[in-house]
Protein backbone atom coordinates (compact mmCIF):
# COMPACT_ATOMS: atom_id res chain seq x y z
CA UNK A 1 0.00 0.00 0.00
CA UNK A 2 2.82 2.43 0.83
CA UNK A 3 4.29 1.99 -2.66
CA UNK A 4 0.92 3.04 -4.15
CA UNK A 5 0.78 6.20 -2.01
CA UNK A 6 4.33 7.08 -3.03
CA UNK A 7 3.52 6.45 -6.68
CA UNK A 8 0.50 8.76 -6.40
CA UNK A 9 2.63 11.51 -4.82
CA UNK A 10 5.14 11.16 -7.69
CA UNK A 11 2.46 11.34 -10.39
CA UNK A 12 -0.82 12.91 -9.21
CA UNK A 13 1.09 15.05 -6.68
CA UNK A 14 4.17 15.68 -8.82
CA UNK A 15 4.28 19.52 -8.57
CA UNK A 16 4.40 19.56 -4.76
CA UNK A 17 6.72 16.54 -4.62
CA UNK A 18 9.25 18.33 -6.86
CA UNK A 19 9.16 21.42 -4.62
CA UNK A 20 9.46 19.13 -1.60
CA UNK A 21 12.53 17.48 -3.10
CA UNK A 22 14.22 20.88 -3.38
CA UNK A 23 13.45 21.60 0.30
CA UNK A 24 14.71 18.11 1.22
CA UNK A 25 18.01 18.74 -0.55
CA UNK A 26 18.40 22.13 1.14
CA UNK A 27 17.78 20.52 4.57
CA UNK A 28 19.55 17.22 3.80
CA UNK A 29 21.70 17.50 6.95
CA UNK A 30 18.66 17.76 9.22
CA UNK A 31 17.35 14.57 10.85
CA UNK A 32 14.94 12.55 8.69
CA UNK A 33 12.47 9.81 9.54
CA UNK A 34 9.74 7.77 7.92
CA UNK A 35 6.32 9.22 8.71
CA UNK A 36 3.61 7.00 7.28
CA UNK A 37 4.31 6.92 3.56
CA UNK A 38 6.48 10.07 3.43
CA UNK A 39 9.89 11.37 4.50
CA UNK A 40 9.73 13.62 7.53
CA UNK A 41 12.42 16.18 8.21
CA UNK A 42 12.87 17.80 11.60
CA UNK A 43 14.15 21.16 10.49
CA UNK A 44 15.52 24.11 12.51
CA UNK A 45 12.42 26.30 12.03
CA UNK A 46 9.27 26.88 14.08
CA UNK A 47 6.82 26.28 11.23
CA UNK A 48 5.96 23.31 9.07
CA UNK A 49 5.23 22.50 5.46
CA UNK A 50 3.99 19.50 3.54
CA UNK A 51 5.08 19.01 -0.06
CA UNK A 52 4.12 15.69 -1.61
CA UNK A 53 6.47 12.96 -0.42
CA UNK A 54 8.14 15.33 2.05
CA UNK A 55 7.02 16.97 5.27
CA UNK A 56 9.03 19.40 7.37
CA UNK A 57 8.33 20.28 11.00
CA UNK A 58 10.11 21.59 14.11
CA UNK A 59 12.37 19.26 16.06
CA UNK A 60 10.12 18.90 19.12
CA UNK A 61 6.60 19.16 17.71
CA UNK A 62 4.71 15.90 17.36
CA UNK A 63 1.42 17.78 16.86
CA UNK A 64 2.86 19.69 13.90
CA UNK A 65 4.24 16.41 12.52
CA UNK A 66 0.71 14.99 12.58
CA UNK A 67 -0.74 18.19 11.11
CA UNK A 68 1.73 18.21 8.23
CA UNK A 69 1.00 14.55 7.55
CA UNK A 70 -2.65 15.57 7.29
CA UNK A 71 -1.65 17.95 4.51
CA UNK A 72 -0.02 14.95 2.80
CA UNK A 73 -3.41 13.24 2.67
CA UNK A 74 -4.89 16.43 1.20
CA UNK A 75 -2.19 16.29 -1.48
CA UNK A 76 -3.21 12.71 -2.33
CA UNK A 77 -6.85 13.78 -2.62
CA UNK A 78 -6.33 17.03 -4.54
CA UNK A 79 -3.29 16.16 -6.63
CA UNK A 80 -2.18 19.07 -8.82
CA UNK A 81 -4.83 21.33 -7.25
CA UNK A 82 -3.20 21.00 -3.81
CA UNK A 83 -0.84 23.96 -4.14
CA UNK A 84 -3.68 26.32 -5.12
CA UNK A 85 -6.43 24.90 -2.91
CA UNK A 86 -4.32 24.30 0.21
CA UNK A 87 -0.75 25.57 -0.23
CA UNK A 88 -1.48 29.20 -1.08
CA UNK A 89 -4.28 29.70 1.49
CA UNK A 90 -2.25 27.94 4.19
CA UNK A 91 0.92 29.93 3.47
CA UNK A 92 -1.06 33.19 3.47
CA UNK A 93 -2.96 32.33 6.68
CA UNK A 94 0.33 31.50 8.41
CA UNK A 95 2.56 34.29 7.12
CA UNK A 96 0.59 37.34 6.02
CA UNK A 97 0.77 40.07 8.68
CA UNK A 98 -2.95 40.88 8.34
CA UNK A 99 -3.87 37.22 8.96
CA UNK A 100 -1.49 36.99 11.91
CA UNK A 101 -2.96 40.19 13.39
CA UNK A 102 -6.53 38.97 12.83
CA UNK A 103 -5.83 35.66 14.60
CA UNK A 104 -4.09 37.41 17.48
CA UNK A 105 -6.60 40.24 18.00
CA UNK A 106 -9.75 38.15 17.50
CA UNK A 107 -8.33 35.09 19.34
CA UNK A 108 -8.95 32.94 16.27
CA UNK A 109 -7.19 29.57 16.34
CA UNK A 110 -4.87 28.61 13.52
CA UNK A 111 -7.20 25.70 12.75
CA UNK A 112 -10.06 28.07 11.90
CA UNK A 113 -9.02 28.05 8.24
CA UNK A 114 -10.73 25.21 6.36
CA UNK A 115 -7.56 23.52 5.11
CA UNK A 116 -5.83 23.68 8.51
CA UNK A 117 -8.74 22.14 10.38
CA UNK A 118 -9.02 19.47 7.68
CA UNK A 119 -5.27 18.72 7.99
CA UNK A 120 -5.61 18.33 11.78
CA UNK A 121 -8.48 15.86 11.35
CA UNK A 122 -6.68 13.86 8.65
CA UNK A 123 -3.41 13.77 10.57
CA UNK A 124 -5.10 12.42 13.70
CA UNK A 125 -7.01 9.85 11.68
CA UNK A 126 -4.22 8.49 9.48
CA UNK A 127 -1.03 8.83 11.52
Amino acid sequence: MIWLLRLLQCTWGLPQTLVGLVFFLVYRKSPHEKVGSVIGTRWPRNDGVSLGLFIFYPVNSESMRSHEFGHTIQSLILGPLYLLAVGVPSFTWCNHPACQRYRREKHVPYSALYCEKWADVLGRKFL
